[in-house]
């Protein structure tokens, strides 16, 4: 059954919504989302970077944040429905790189453990969206967790998303999970822009050549084969390392083959998102074409 996207939220002063998921843990979706997003801001993009992921949020190390309490000190989390705050009532996003960031682990420790219900993760996720001073952005990407339950589901249920992109590693493990990832978004009506394919060989460090250290899937799967594949980014250890310091590669190597493919990957979002814009508006068009006859009947009755 296919869900209408008129009837779902659309979030103000905020251009488009963006999703990043796989269906799949530890493909590389933070590390995509991080780098997408600076990339993004990098061309004069007003961003926003929401961490989905309540139970492993990975954001603020990435650029950096780094909260060590104790593994066993109480974690308090904004679960509280408000959307009336004024301005200076709200949660103040960080800025790092440009972008401007929220992330459930900038209320916990590095080691502290939250295990909220289902239900929860979707009422949390509604209340950083709403509560978080985000002001005036052209994109806010959302990193989702694993899987496809919560919070992706009150997401796509509730909110108009703009688009989705699925990252995905080679092998056939991963690429079965995000299929299912495919399938959700598909069947709620959310926009697939593409497949980004993460770890996809290792630049190797002393010769510069590529090694394929996953084996490619062998094996077809219509649900991903038929999706655009934006862009194929190797593994790369000084990535690795300035990223869990962190650098960004597109901020630590910003002419690094890692960092230019992001920036295509960003530049392909940016097309793919204005011809889909072009698209619904000729849709809307055409929707209200019906209504001007009807009234134009009337008129002349």
């Amino acid at each position: 059954m296919m869900h209408q996207r008129s009837r779902r939220e659309r979030l103000e002063h905020i251009g488009a919504v963006l999703v990043v998921g796989s269906g799949k843990g530890g493909v590389g979706k933070s590390t995509v989302s991080v780098n997408l997003a600076i990339s993004l801001a990098k061309t004069g993009a007003r961003v926003g970077l929401l961490d989905g992921d309540a139970y492993g949020p990975s954001i603020p190390m990435m650029v950096g944040v780094r909260k060590r309490v104790g593994a066993k000190s109480e974690a308090i989390l904004p679960l509280a429905e408000r959307r009336d705050l004024a301005a200076e009532k709200k949660i103040q996003p960080l800025l790092r790189y440009g972008v401007k960031l929220m992330s459930v682990g900038f209320f916990i420790g590095e080691e502290q453990a939250v295990a909220p219900l289902p239900d929860a993760l979707g009422m949390l996720m509604r209340q950083l969206l709403f509560s978080v001073n985000w002001g005036e952005l052209d994109y806010l990407i959302i990193d989702l967790p694993p899987g496809t339950s919560e919070p992706q589901a009150t997401l796509c249920r509730e909110f108009e998303l703009s688009g989705a992109l699925l990252v995905t590693t080679p092998q056939d493990i991963a690429r079965i999970d995000t299929a299912k990832a495919v399938t959700m978004f598909q069947r709620m009506s959310v926009p697939i822009l593409g497949v980004v394919q993460n770890m996809a060989g290792l630049l190797c460090p002393h010769c510069g050549q590529m090694v394929e250290i996953f084996p490619s899937s062998a094996e077809p799967r219509a649900q991903l084969d038929d999706l655009p594949l934006l862009g194929r980014i190797p593994l790369d250890p000084v990535a690795v390392t300035n990223g869990d310091k962190g650098y960004p590669i597109v901020v630590s190597l910003a002419d690094s083959p890692v960092a230019m493919v992001f920036s295509d990957i960003s530049a392909q979002i940016v097309q793919r998102m204005t011809l889909l814009q072009h698209a619904q508006d000729a849709d809307s068009e055409t929707e209200q074409e019906p209504d001007r006859e009807e009234d134009s009947d009337e008129r002349e009755a």
